[in-house]
């Protein structure tokens, strides 16, 4: 999926009307100048090509470009067709899942660079690359919304709003949201029972994982709306409800694999306390093989 606020690839430059301009034909002529090549350029006159930017190229290659231009006077078009303003709530919900994406590849380059040095995560890298790939499911899907159901809609139209998912934005799976509760499990086992709240530190994987539990909650709140009008899968929420646990799972799990053995609770020490305190917990009581 794209970014909410990049432009959509269509056929029609409907946002921005390009005048024909005359732009300079160059003839280019290569000459000697010392250790440098001096580019002597011819100037005539030439039509600006009608289509550029996205599939027609741009103005120096031929290939596939990201700049469309349909999207400069601040609309987009979801992948139903419908073109909406970049500030909608679907493109609120694509931009919050799409920066999530991003946040977990920031995590996966860091791991990926201690991996090379030696350090051991288990398959915590496979399953962070599985994890971004979910999340374009998710940006796809939530990029397809439905048409919200009238109150006059009979039932036939109910069995026709059903979700399925088929890898191109209908639905979600629900198996998705039960491997993650699997994964979160294994790592869960080989760490000391969590009793209070932990403050998020450690090593820098750690700390970034923690951002993407944070991130991911707000990109739950963001498709929420759109589940609850009944435009999106449940399935997708759910499954960023759990995600954000694996993340917060796997932030404590990295932190053992770090050698961030003391991990900060965050618990009063009586019950008359009139404040809570910071307390050291040592990860490697419980440390098991993952």
């Amino acid at each position: 999926f794209r970014d909410n606020n990049s432009d959509d690839d269509d056929d029609t430059d409907d946002d921005v009307s390009v005048p024909e301009m005359q732009t300079e034909k160059t003839d280019v002529r290569r000459s000697s100048n010392t250790s440098a090549e001096k580019v002597e350029i011819k100037k005539g006159k030439q039509p600006r090509p009608s289509k550029s930017g996205g599939r027609y190229g741009g103005t120096k290659t031929d290939k596939n470009v990201p700049y469309t231009r349909t999207g400069d006077a601040g609309t987009s078009v979801l992948l139903t067709g419908e073109r909406r303003s970049k500030d909608d709530v679907a493109f609120e919900a694509m931009g919050t899942v799409d920066e999530l994406c991003s946040v977990v590849g920031t995590v996966h380059a860091e791991l990926s660079n201690s991996s090379r040095l030696g350090q051991d995560y288990g398959d915590l890298e496979e399953w962070l690359l599985d994890v971004m790939s979910r999340l374009f499911d998710v940006g796809s899907h939530v990029a397809k919304p439905r048409a919200q159901k009238n109150d006059d809609d009979d039932d036939d139209d109910d069995l026709a709003r059903v979700f399925i998912a088929d890898g191109v934005g209908n639905g979600f799976d629900i198996e998705h949201v039960h491997i993650l509760e699997e994964l979160i499990d294994i790592m869960t086992d080989t760490l000391p029972e969590l009793t209070s709240f932990i403050l998020p530190t450690g090593s820098r994987a750690a700390a970034q994982l923690h951002v993407a539990r944070c991130v991911c909650r707000r990109a739950e709140r963001k498709v929420l709306p759109l589940v609850r009008d009944g435009v999106c899968d449940p399935n997708a929420t759910r499954y960023l409800n759990r995600l954000s646990d694996f993340f917060f799972t796997a932030a404590r799990f990295v932190n053992l694999c770090d050698g961030h053995h003391n991990e900060i609770t965050y618990r009063r020490f009586t019950r008359g306390a009139r404040q809570r305190d910071r307390v050291t917990v040592d990860l490697r009581e419980e440390k098991k093989e993952l």
